[in-house]
């Protein structure tokens, strides 16, 4: 039992960095903004949420300012989009780019170089009274905040979606910005704000990385899982609620491939790292006709 939990546990860590990565990216996706940057606003905001936390001693505000670098990114993309129509695959990339060079730049220019790498500051674990006890549920609630805020945030953008006027409104932007407008719909105002909550949330996960999963800041610290958060967001049909169940399956897949590397020298670890990927593509084969996408994402909008 012990290793079950302690399974769940850390496949529970792992979810919150894919779960909220791929939230982010639905939630920009649904007002017909496809945010490819995940990548580079992932590692531009472990490394700003790694220094302030290192600097403040306050592993929240780290948090705080990965999101807000997430918000940042998510502005630039937004208004370069809907002010000069630019391929938001091409933004997309080039933000990759320019967020992979700079999360190495602001730590070289704030840290240095030093024989001992800083560590961030400890966060403590939130336990649940009596249900923390229980075997397996232990798992999922003696965690940090960010996995109960990870909780949160896929029960409330379930509900706004599908449950709200507003949630709707956005939904039809995502299928049809034309009609949303007939309609009174500000499209333009609500991708804004979509893509610039949806890039918060990829930040606060790029800075969950340093600050809660290694403790400190890496080069390349995302490995990739700002790319893979997309092949989450579309697997998961751009719904939320599916987001964190994709979330916790590819987490899983991470788990199992450190622990495979550990207990077993014959298979090479370069093969373990790809086993996520590869789940992607397998993924992507097997549920390609069940997938669906809003009819508007990545397409740009004009009023004529």
């Amino acid at each position: 039992m012990s290793f079950i939990n302690s399974f769940i546990s850390q496949t529970i860590v792992y979810t919150v960095v894919y779960t909220l990565a791929s939230l982010g990216i639905v939630v920009s996706g649904r007002a017909g903004i496809f945010n490819v940057a995940s990548e580079g606003i992932m590692l531009a905001s472990a490394s700003s949420g790694f220094l302030t936390a290192y600097l403040t001693g306050n592993a929240l505000f780290g948090f705080l300012a990965g999101s807000l670098m997430g918000a940042v990114f998510g502005l630039i993309i937004a208004f370069v989009h809907e002010k000069f129509k630019v391929n938001q695959f091409i933004l997309g990339i080039s933000l990759v780019i320019l967020g992979t060079g700079l999360s190495d730049l602001l730590y070289k220019l704030i840290i240095g170089i030093k024989l001992t790498a800083p560590r961030a500051p400890a966060t403590p674990l939130v336990k649940i009274p009596l249900i923390s006890k229980i075997p397996v549920f232990s798992a999922f609630l003696t965690q940090d905040v960010i996995v109960y805020f990870m909780y949160a945030a896929s029960i409330l953008l379930w509900w706004f979606y599908y449950r709200t006027k507003l949630g709707l409104e956005t939904r039809a932007i995502g299928e049809s910005p034309k009609a949303a407008d007939v309609v009174g719909v500000n499209v333009t105002k609500r991708r804004y704000l979509s893509t610039i909550i949806g890039s918060a949330l990829i930040g606060i996960a790029g800075a969950y990385l340093p600050i809660l999963i290694t403790g400190t800041y890496t080069p390349d610290i995302s490995a990739g899982r700002g790319f893979m958060a997309i092949g989450i967001a579309i697997f998961a049909s751009w719904r939320p609620e599916r987001a964190i169940l994709g979330g916790f399956l590819f987490a899983a897949i991470e788990v199992i491939a450190f622990r495979l590397q550990v207990i077993s020298q014959r298979i090479p670890y370069q093969f373990l790292l790809m086993l996520p990927f590869i789940l992607v593509l397998v993924v992507m084969i097997i549920f390609n006709k069940q997938i669906e996408f809003p009819a508007s994402v990545g397409k740009p909008y004009s009023r004529e």
